[in-house]
């Protein structure tokens, strides 16, 4: 899908929660980068060689030239924060723009219809400058985490609006919670025996480093690069 623009060179930014900046995965910490404040909270950066971007870093390296990734993922940020502070994560030189979010949403009361309006915003303030835009889902959790008290949507309500909203606006969308369910059930296997690992967070959410290799290798066959 991207293949012959990639090869000519693009920018990939990339903007969201969490999941965007790669949390969960080995080696990852939150730098002193400041993305964005809101209200006095501050929101930062992470590195993350072990998670889905830094696996698409590499390869980016090692298979074009001029081919750059540039992450704006903070954690905790909800989707009117990232809506909010649009023009701050996005720059001039980004062509391709991976839009990574929702989870931080099902703590509110609205939060479904929360999401759905600030990624047709997003979309449409990144489409009317020109730029490509494709949506991530995440991946399943465990039980207990997925029904945490604060819960009050789930995984599976934050997936459907990503999914309505990218049909919607006719933008790619690399369905990693399918794409788990779908691995789960070739190799018999359950999210429990797959989300936790050696020097992973191992929350039950946020994906261990062999589920951060499934995103990867999800997104560049979706996107087909």
């Amino acid at each position: 899908m991207y293949k012959d623009k990639l090869v000519e060179g693009i920018h990939i930014k990339v903007i969201g929660d969490s999941f965007a900046a790669g949390a969960g995965s080995s080696m990852s910490y939150e730098t002193e980068d400041l993305v964005f404040e809101n209200n006095g909270n501050k929101f930062f950066g992470r590195v993350a060689p072990n998670s889905w971007w830094g696996l698409l870093g590499k390869y980016l390296q090692d298979t074009y030239t001029e081919c750059t990734i540039e992450n704006k993922g903070c954690g905790g940020a909800f989707s009117y924060q990232i809506n909010k502070y649009l023009d701050s994560l996005i720059a001039y030189e980004d062509n391709l723009v991976l839009v990574f979010m929702g989870l931080n949403d099902r703590k509110l009361k609205n939060g479904m219809e929360e999401l759905e309006t600030n990624l047709e915003c997003i979309i449409d303030k990144l489409t009317s400058q020109g730029k490509m835009v494709a949506i991530l889902t995440p991946t399943p959790s465990v039980y207990s985490n997925e029904y945490y008290p604060n819960r009050i949507h789930h995984t599976e309500n934050v997936v459907s609006v990503l999914r309505d909203v990218a049909n919607r606006k006719n933008k790619p969308i690399i369905d990693n919670y399918q794409y788990v369910i779908e691995y789960l059930q070739r190799t018999h296997l359950k999210i429990e025996d797959i989300i936790y690992g050696d020097g992973c967070r191992n929350d039950g959410l946020h994906p261990s480093d062999d589920v951060q290799k499934l995103m990867f290798q999800n997104l560049i066959q979706t996107l087909q690069i």
